[in-house]
């Protein structure tokens, strides 16, 4: 059975996803990511032109779903300050598996710090939305200083997740949490 080209740039992103996630952008060629793929050259080239852009789409897709998760676990909260320890929450669940292997878009920094790298470009972005995502939270959750925490929260983020890599994941999501909540409580004292 034939698949659509649709249906065949979603089989390519699934694998490369999987694939980048674990071993890292830069370790895995295009012939691996296609003989995963169970298809020819063509059929991926087609969708995805060169690694590069499908390097970018990786880290677009994995930004969206970050996202998409993150403002679902918010969404189930009605305290404003909930809504940014909610995020905090699946944090710790997320770096506490066993498959944890970092934040995406930090290791995506890390492999391609040039800066007009369009997967650095796409990282970049998606932390400078978590960031205004955070602010908007803040500014919802009655802080003092949105701006501050906001920043203040998307370090303990990406402590977390960079720690979490490296050492026991569990412990530091764990320490995310409560330091998020430190840093909500202390900024928010109004609410």
């Amino acid at each position: 059975m034939r698949r659509t080209g649709e249906e065949n740039r979603r089989n390519v992103l699934e694998v490369a996803t999987r694939l980048f996630y674990t071993r890292g952008i830069r370790a895995v060629g295009m012939d691996t990511v296609i003989k995963e793929c169970g298809v020819g050259n063509a059929t991926v080239y087609r969708q995805f032109a060169t690694k590069d852009a499908l390097a970018t789409a990786y880290v677009e897709g994995r930004a969206d779903a970050w996202f998409e998760r993150m403002r679902e676990a918010a969404g189930e909260q009605a305290d404003p300050r909930e809504k940014l320890l909610a995020v905090f929450e699946v944090l710790a669940t997320d770096c506490a598996g066993s498959s944890y292997r970092g934040c995406p878009m930090l290791n995506t920094n890390t492999e391609f710090p040039e800066r007009q790298h369009p997967a650095h470009l796409a990282a970049v972005t998606h932390k400078q939305q978590v960031r205004d995502w955070f602010r908007s939270l803040a500014v919802d959750a009655g802080a003092a200083a949105p701006n501050r925490l906001a920043e203040e929260l998307l370090i303990v983020l990406n402590g977390a997740y960079a720690t979490a890599a490296v050492l026991d994941g569990g412990t530091y999501g764990k320490r995310a949490v409560d330091l998020a909540r430190r840093l909500i409580a202390e900024a928010c004292p109004g609410t």
